[in-house]
C-alpha cells in the first residue's frame, strides 16, 4: 500500500472530524477526502454526471452515497463497499477509515490492469446506529435504487470490508482475516481459496454467512440472496469508544489485506477472460463451501478438532463479536471455552 493511502486513513480519522456523522462539519469534511481520491484515481461517476447518490432518511437527513466506477471489458460487474459515516466523538480509524483506504489502494493497484470484469466501488452512508438495518442506510438505499441503473444478472457479487484494521485479539493468529459468505458463491470462494496461497503475512479463514454475521453492509446482499464477502477481523476492545485511533491500527496488516483483495479481484477477472477459467469451476471432486468445511476453517483457527456436537453458530459469534475483546488471548485457554459452545 502507498504511502499517500495511509496518510489518506490518518486524514479520515482525524478526531477533529468528529465522528463523520452525517449532517455535520466533519462528515463533510470526510466526503470531501474521498470524492478527491476518486477524481485521483481517475473513476468514472456511476451516476450520471455525478459521484453521489442522495435521499432523505427518516430523521430528515441528507445521506449521500458515493459511487464510482472503473470499467472492464465485460458485461459482469463486482462491487466494492464500505461505509465512511462512525459515531460522535469517536475516530474511526478501524471502523471503518482502514477499509476505505484498503479499497482505495486495490483500486490504485489495478490502474495498470486489463480487466475483463467491471468495478462498481461504494462508499456507503449512514451505516451507523439509529439508521443500522432501516431504509435510511446508505447500503439498503443502493441495493433499491440500483436496480434501475444496474444489471444485477450481470452481478458477480459484493466484497464488503468492514473492521479491517486491527489485530485479532489472539496470540499467532494477530494477522488473521475472517471471509464471510464463501458459500455464497463457488466463483467467489474458490478465489479466495487460490489467492490465500499467495499470501504468507495474512490467515485466512472462510465462513458460511448467516443471520449473526449481518453486522453491516453485507446484510442487504445477502437477505437478497446475492453472492457477497464480508471481510473482517471482528470486533475489537476500541470498537465504538474514542481509542479507535489511527495510533492502534496494524497498519501492516491494512496493507496485505488491500493486495491480497487485489489478487482476489484479478482471479476472478481472469475467469471472465482467459485460459485459467477453469481453475474457479467447482470439480466435481471438491462440493461447494458447507458446513463441514467450515469446521476445517475452525478447527484451523482453534487448534482444535471441532465435530457435529459443537454449536458453530454460537463459536462463530464468540469469534466475532467476543473474541477480540481483550488482547493476547491465548488458544489453549480458549479451548476451555469452545467445550461449553456444544449443542445441548
Amino acid at each position: 500500500m502507498k504511502e499517500e493511502y495511509i496518510r489518506f486513513i490518518q486524514k479520515l480519522s482525524n478526531p477533529s472530524l468528529n465522528g463523520r456523522v452525517p449532517g455535520t462539519k466533519g462528515h463533510d469534511v470526510a466526503r470531501r477526502l474521498i470524492l478527491a481520491q476518486f477524481e485521483m484515481l481517475s473513476l468514472t461517476p456511476l451516476l450520471a454526471g455525478k459521484w453521489e447518490q442522495t435521499y432523505t432518511a427518516f430523521d430528515g437527513k441528507i445521506g449521500r452515497n458515493l459511487l464510482a466506477t472503473r470499467k472492464g471489458h465485460h458485461d459482469k460487474w463486482l462491487l466494492l463497499g464500505a461505509h465512511y459515516d462512525h459515531v460522535n466523538g469517536c475516530p474511526g480509524a478501524n471502523d471503518n477509515a482502514a477499509a476505505i483506504g484498503i479499497l482505495l489502494s486495490v483500486l490504485d493497484s489495478l490502474k495498470s490492469s486489463n480487466l475483463n470484469i467491471n468495478i462498481v466501488l461504494a462508499i456507503f452512508d449512514m451505516e451507523e446506529h439509529k439508521y443500522f438495518l432501516t431504509k435510511s442506510m446508505g447500503s439498503i438505499h443502493f441495493y433499491r435504487d440500483s436496480q434501475k441503473q444496474l444489471n444485477y444478472d450481470h452481478f458477480i457479487g459484493a466484497f464488503i470490508l468492514d473492521l479491517c484494521g486491527h489485530s485479532v485479539g489472539v496470540k499467532d493468529r494477530e494477522n488473521s482475516l475472517f471471509v464471510i459468505g464463501a458459500n455464497t458463491s463457488p466463483i467467489l470462494s474458490k478465489s479466495i481459496d487460490l489467492t490465500q496461497n499467495q499470501m504468507k503475512d495474512l490467515q485466512i479463514y472462510r465462513l458460511r454467512s448467516r443471520r449473526l454475521f449481518h453486522l453491516s453492509d453485507n446484510y442487504i446482499f445477502d437477505i437478497n440472496r446475492k453472492p457477497n464477502l464480508f471481510f473482517t477481523c471482528g470486533h475489537d476492545p476500541h470498537y465504538h469508544t474514542p481509542k479507535d485511533t489511527f495510533e492502534k491500527l496494524n497498519l501492516e496488516k491494512i496493507s496485505n489485506i488491500s493486495t491480497y483483495i487485489t489478487h482476489c479481484i484479478l482471479t476472478i477477472s481472469r475467469k471472465f477472460g482467459d485460459s485459467t477459467a477453469e481453475l474457479l469451476l467447482p470439480s466435481r471432486d471438491k462440493l461447494p463451501f458447507n458446513h463441514e468445511s467450515e469446521i476445517v476453517e475452525l478447527s484451523r483457527f482453534f487448534k482444535v478438532e471441532l465435530g457435529p456436537r459443537h454449536n458453530l453458530d454460537l463459536i462463530c459469534d464468540f469469534l466475532i463479536r467476543e473474541l477480540s475483546k481483550t488482547p493476547n488471548n491465548d488458544l489453549d485457554k480458549i479451548k476451555t471455552t469452545l467445550k461449553s459452545l456444544r449443542i445441548p
